[in-house]
Formats: structure tokens, C-alpha cells, sequence
């Protein structure tokens, strides 16, 4: 079977690297056996096509500006699912990416999250109505539908009455289950540096607060964005700059590390696809404060693999952080039950679950 994957992310993206592209590759290398997969995915500074473990990797677009780097993927995209040939094509649904799936062809969509929901906080009414305008209409048109469960029923409301919709979540690799914890004075966030949709500057805000009686406690802020130079901006404005790390990307030990010794992770999004950093914290044991975002509450399992908190506030995030800092022995127990709550995340069978998608649309099964 002749797979095309299309995201316009990537594990290598300077702008944009998440959880989506870790999830695609991570399925892709796990059925290389099965099927013939090539992902396709925007180009960016220093991206190079090729192979790795079975899977063809692709760019297509302009190298860069972000705008154009994005805008020049979606032309192509569009184009590359009208004209080329494979037996089955899957979208990664981003509202930021304008594809229309064509007709009567064997096109499935995943849906992580929506945007248009939140489009109006970040963009204004105009420009977020327009967004949410374009986000129904690209739903609509999708046949075959893989979502997060915490997010099926806002979102199967919005596809078209036919479609048909299968349950994909994401997997944790089994060396986070296998890290030894030791704790050290600091505070950890780990993700995209977007600061509207990962809550960034409701962070700064409760690091502040929670700081204010911890005058030796550290936040680490590790990954990449866009929004690098912004976060920068936010810590200065709090003068937080000499408790503060902005550490950038950072290798796959280099990530462990940083969850071996966090006190805490904290997540605060605005909105959350499966979010696979909490489920790869939970792994790991780190005790987690997270939003009430998208799928957060369902990967989460509160109270068993962490504690929520409402998103964009500020002031609960920072008091969920301090009654687990106050408590050490709460933090022990969420740490072992957290682990034990994330064993229900494995690769093998989202792949499998996956892979029964992949069928769906090309008419091999059926719903189930």
C-alpha cells in the first residue's frame, strides 16, 4: 500500500517541531513492513529529503520565510493530492495549512485540535472569524477521520454527516518509563515556544507568583518556535531573566535529563492537541500541572497522573505548582501513579489503530 502522509511539521522544523511529526514518524517506522510511506512535509533552513528506518521523507514549499515556507506547502500539497498517484493520502489537519481534500479520491484527515475556537483570542474577531470560516469548511469536505478521543464529540459536530471517524491517540517510548528520578530546584517546560496556543506568558506570570517565596527555585524552557525571541521579551518584562533558562532545542538525552531532575512539569496551553509531552512526562514521573486543554484532561487521568488547572489563568497554575511543591510526599505518590496511568500509551498499538485508518480509507474494513 502507497501512503502519503501530509504535515507540514517536522521533528527537524525550526519554527514549528512537535508532537504531530513525532507521532507520524513514530507510526510510519513501525509499520515500514506493512506499507510503502512517504511523508510530506514543509520545507524549513537545512531540510534535506531521504530515508530513515523505512520511511521516505519529503520537503516541499520554500526554505523559508515561515509565512511562505507554510503558505508554498499548502500550494503544493493541494496540488500533490489532485495529480500524483498512491492508494491511500492522510492530512494532518491545521487550520494554518489550507488544504481541500479532492474528491473521490482515497484522502483521510487527522484531527488533533481546532483553531477556530481560540482564533479570535489570537487574531481578533476579523481575522478569527475568517480563520473559524475556513476551518468549517475544510472539515466538511473530509470522508475518513482519525481524532483524539477527548476531542470527538466538539469536533465530529463540525465534519460532514457522512464521514466516517476512528480513534488514533499518540504513544510513549518506553525509555521514559525506564528514567530514575532525581529532583533538583527546578521547573520544567518542554514543548513549541508558541506563546498563545502553549500559554507561555500565563507561565511567566505564575512563575512569578510561585517564585516570590522560592527565591532559589529555576524554570528551564526547552524546545524551539517561533515565538523564541518573544519568550525572551515576556521573561525580561517580569525580570526574571536570572531564573529563567531558555535552553532551545535540545538532543533526546538532553530531554531526558531535564525530566530526570524537574520538581514539576508545568503545561499551561491554550489549546492542546493529544498532547504528547504530558503523556511522555507522566512516563517519566514527572508530577504535571497542566490546563484544561483540549485532550489534556483526558491524557492526564486526574488525579492520577496530575493535577489540571483552568487555561489562561495564571494565578491556578501557579497555586496547583505550589500545593505540589509544599508536599513532597503528594509528589511521590503522583510521580509512581503517573507512570503507572501513562502505560496505557504505547507506539505498537496506535500504529495498529492507525494502520486499521489507512484500510478505512481505502475501503479494505470498516468502521470498528
Amino acid at each position: 500500500m502507497r501512503v502519503l502522509h501530509l504535515i507540514y511539521d517536522d521533528r527537524g522544523n525550526p519554527w514549528v517541531a512537535g508532537g504531530g511529526a513525532v507521532r507520524a514518524f513514530e507510526i510510519y517506522r513501525r509499520l515500514s513492513g506493512q506499507v510503502d510511506a512517504t511523508i510530506v512535509t514543509g520545507s524549513y533552513p537545512g531540510a534535506s529529503a531521504g530515508e530513515e528506518f523505512g520511511v521516505t521523507f519529503r520537503r516541499v514549499g520554500a526554505r523559508r520565510p515561515y509565512a511562505w515556507s507554510r503558505l508554498s506547502y499548502a500550494l503544493k500539497a493541494n496540488r500533490i493530492l489532485r495529480r500524483e498517484a498512491y492508494d491511500v493520502a492522510v492530512f494532518d489537519y491545521s487550520a494554518y495549512t489550507p488544504i481541500f481534500l479532492p474528491e473521490r479520491r482515497p484522502v483521510g484527515m487527522a484531527v488533533h485540535h481546532l483553531t477556530g475556537p481560540t482564533a479570535r483570542g489570537r487574531w481578533g474577531s476579523l481575522v478569527g472569524a475568517g480563520i473559524a470560516a475556513l476551518e468549517r469548511s475544510m472539515l466538511r469536505r473530509a470522508r475518513h477521520v482519525s481524532l483524539s478521543a477527548a476531542v470527538v464529540e466538539p469536533e465530529v459536530r463540525r465534519l460532514a454527516p457522512q464521514a466516517e471517524v476512528v480513534v488514533v491517540g499518540a504513544g510513549v517510548g518506553e525509555e521514559f518509563f525506564e528514567l530514575t528520578r532525581r529532583e533538583e530546584d527546578y521547573l520544567l517546560f518542554f514543548g513549541r515556544l508558541d506563546v498563545f496556543q502553549k500559554g507561555l506568558d500565563v507561565l511567566i506570570d505564575a512563575f512569578r507568583m510561585i517564585r516570590s517565596d522560592r527565591p532559589t527555585l529555576r524554570l528551564r524552557i526547552a524546545g524551539r518556535g517561533k515565538d523564541a525571541a518573544q519568550v525572551v521579551r515576556l521573561v525580561e518584562r517580569a525580570g526574571l531573566s536570572g531564573a529563567v533558562e531558555i535552553m532551545g532545542p535540545v538532543s533526546d538525552r538532553e530531554r531526558l535529563e531535564l525530566l530526570g531532575g524537574a520538581l514539576l512539569m508545568l503545561m499551561p496551553s491554550r489549546f492542546e492537541g493529544f498532547g504528547l509531552v504530558a503523556a511522555e512526562a507522566m512516563a517519566a514521573g514527572v508530577p504535571l500541572v497542566a490546563s484544561d486543554a483540549g485532550s489534556l484532561p483526558e491524557v492526564v487521568s486526574y488525579p492520577e497522573g496530575g493535577v489540571i488547572v483552568p487555561a489562561g489563568d495564571a494565578g491556578a497554575l501557579a497555586a496547583g505548582a505550589t500545593a505540589l511543591l509544599e508536599d513532597r510526599p503528594r509528589r511521590t505518590r503522583l510521580s509512581r501513579t503517573a507512570r503507572e496511568t501513562a502505560r496505557r500509551f504505547t507506539w505498537d498499538a496506535v500504529a495498529d489503530r492507525h494502520h486499521r485508518f489507512l484500510e478505512l480509507i481505502a475501503g479494505i474494513r470498516t468502521v470498528d
